[in-house]
């Protein structure tokens, strides 16, 4: 073989080896982090200060997730990726922990903030057209006491209301008293001083509630954050509403949940292994103490996973905070996002599908040599993933945008609360779809608190790898209602309210209050085969959206939906149906019209 062949053949062979690294690191680059300075995310510097989080939710019922990012502000989402910062809310810029709910089912949601610096812990009334009123009286307006580290909105007595607790870390800043619980009625909080993290101060980081034994009360957790390499139990409390029939809670004490020794930051119930029931998994600050994760089999008993069983995410060493699950490659299994402290790089572990996690180095979240503090994960572009916004300093302050390639499918569901709270916290929702010829169950449930300080969309994701139809998809309320829907189609979002049937792509635009009720022509017009209807309501109303043929025969209910005063869009695809004049027809209990459009083929 000649020289020159040699070398041709050398090249060639170089640059087939150049490809495959390329599409093998194009592959793994599954985050992208946004640089674009023109994003007053972005741009935007961050308040001095530590250990704050954000919170992906939609204020405006648009259908498009904005951002709050404590210290910062409040920032609407306009699409395409572009924010605008909200000016006609100002925030404390002390703020540390966030939380977000409709307190008082008007279908607005609104937010506390809280912080360990002199009052700076507020709750803000969301009150429409990017309006939030700051309340300064009531106990819930007493800022001096409510000084805290962590805080979370949950329905305890399922009431319909959700109650706040306040994590009170006592003696970080000026926090000097026991943890805050308010009780909510009707929207309007009455303090509660019965229970024992009430009375008894601590270094009380994060509370989430949840409804961890899965017996239809939300239980509690506290972290209990020394900070000290020491450690000390965690405060974790059953809540006794069943059976009893009294809202109380009772501290875990035995077994390897009451008993274990930890420096807990943010807790997290989760389903691992799609196998039905809810593990725990828990961030611990210290080095000598690693994060936990407590697998449950059944009948109240739990173990403390090692890292042959689950990998190194219970055995690596750092100052751990947040922890937040989403399913990112949306193959069916829940992964996890998490925070450091101490300049130490973030952790990114891929699940196996069995509860087995890897971590991912090459994905792209790894954010540096730098201090990470909260956390928050939703669908901010709305494309059917899920991306990542960290909180910390200027440098660690980051907008992930998920793109991952691959055929898995998936689902969004928004849950509206009727007899349950507005914002549908403590609802557990299930699908079941075969998974590489295999049936599986997965689980999520929607709470105000899943990272550190930080609060994830409260949407549900659920990634379903390759299955082409969701055979069942159970909600279970607060209320106690079950709701079991069959056949749904994947790659879709839906809206259900409780008590009715899924909607699908039903979009608020904005939250002014209209002057009156009104159907628009829809568009285009014609149309081949999908269009656009929407309408404007002034009030409260349970809204029926119905599609007629030419001869006056209802073919199709597009929506039945207790909505709030506002804008509205709902797509309609006609694929299914011949060319012709068709009708669609709104009714609410004192509003009527219809309008006609035609369909070309």
């Amino acid at each position: 073989m000649s020289a020159n062949l040699t070398n041709i053949i050398m090249k060639i062979l170089f640059i087939i080896l150049a490809i495959l690294l390329f599409c093998e690191n194009s592959r793994s680059q599954q985050f992208m982090r946004i640089t674009d300075m023109s994003n007053p995310i972005i741009s935007d510097p961050v308040p001095s200060g530590t250990y704050h989080g954000a919170s992906w939710v939609d204020f405006d019922n648009d259908g498009l997730l904005d951002l709050f990012a404590a210290r910062m502000g409040l920032y609407k989402n306009l699409g395409n990726g572009n924010f605008v910062k909200l000016t006609t809310v100002v925030f404390p810029p002390e703020a540390q922990g966030n939380t977000w709910a409709d307190i008082d089912n008007d279908g607005l949601i609104d937010c506390f903030v809280v912080s360990t610096s002199a009052n700076k812990s507020f709750l803000f009334k969301n009150t429409g057209n990017g309006n939030f009123l700051k309340i300064t009286s009531g106990v819930i307006g007493d800022s001096a006491f409510n000084t805290g580290w962590g805080c979370a909105f949950g329905d305890y007595d399922n009431n319909g209301f959700v109650d706040l607790i306040i994590a009170a870390a006592t003696p970080f800043g000026i926090v000097n008293h026991p943890s805050v619980f308010y009780k909510n009625s009707i929207g309007n909080f009455e303090r509660v001083s019965s229970f024992e993290f009430t009375n008894v101060s601590a270094a009380y980081t994060i509370p989430t509630f949840e409804d961890f034994d899965l017996d239809g009360d939300a239980d509690l957790f506290i972290g209990s954050g020394p900070a000290n390499n020491i450690g000390a139990r965690d405060y974790l409390y059953y809540n006794t509403l069943f059976p009893s029939g009294t809202a109380n809670y009772s501290r875990i004490d035995t077994g390897i949940l009451g008993t274990d020794i930890v420096d807990g930051q943010n807790w997290n119930w989760v389903d691992i292994d799609n196998d039905g029931d809810l593990d725990g998994f828990l961030t611990n600050y210290s080095t000598g103490i690693r994060n936990r994760l407590y697998i449950y089999h059944g009948n109240g008993y739990y173990t403390k996973a090692s890292a042959s069983e689950v990998g190194t995410i219970v055995s690596e060493t750092s100052p751990y905070l947040s922890n937040n699950w989403g399913d990112f490659d949306n193959d069916g299994d829940l992964d996890v996002f998490i925070t450091t402290d101490g300049g130490v790089q973030n952790k990114y572990f891929v699940n196996d599908g069995s509860g087995f996690f890897t971590k991912d180095d090459a994905a792209g979240l790894n954010g540096g040599f730098i201090s990470t503090y909260g956390a928050t994960v939703g669908d901010y572009d709305n494309d059917g993933d899920l991306d990542i916004f960290t909180h910390g300093n200027l440098a660690s302050k980051n907008l992930y945008k998920n793109t991952v390639i691959n055929s898995n499918k998936w689902i969004n569901i928004k849950c509206i609360g009727t007899t349950s709270n507005k914002s549908a916290i403590g609802t557990r929702v299930r699908v079941k779809i075969n998974l590489s010829g295999s049936p599986k169950w997965l689980t999520r449930t929607i709470n105000s608190q899943n990272g550190f300080n930080s609060m994830n969309m409260l949407n549900v994701h659920f990634g379903l790898g390759n299955a082409n139809i969701i055979d069942s998809l159970e909600i279970y309320w607060q209320s106690g209602l079950k709701q079991t829907f069959t056949n749904i189609t994947p790659d879709k979002f839906y809206t259900i309210t409780e008590g009715q049937s899924p909607v699908v792509n039903i979009k608020s635009q904005g939250s002014n209050v209209p002057n009156n009720f009104e159907l628009f022509q829809n568009f285009p017009n014609p149309f081949n085969p999908k269009t656009k209807i929407s309408f404007q309501i002034n009030k409260n109303s349970v809204i029926s959206l119905e599609i007629f043929d030419s001869m006056g025969r209802k073919i199709e209910t597009l929506l039945k939906s207790d909505l709030a005063y506002g804008f509205y869009e709902v797509s309609w695809d006609a694929e299914k149906y011949p060319s012709g004049v068709y009708y669609y027809s709104i009714r609410s209990e004192d509003f009527s019209q219809t309008n006609k459009m035609v369909l070309v083929k």
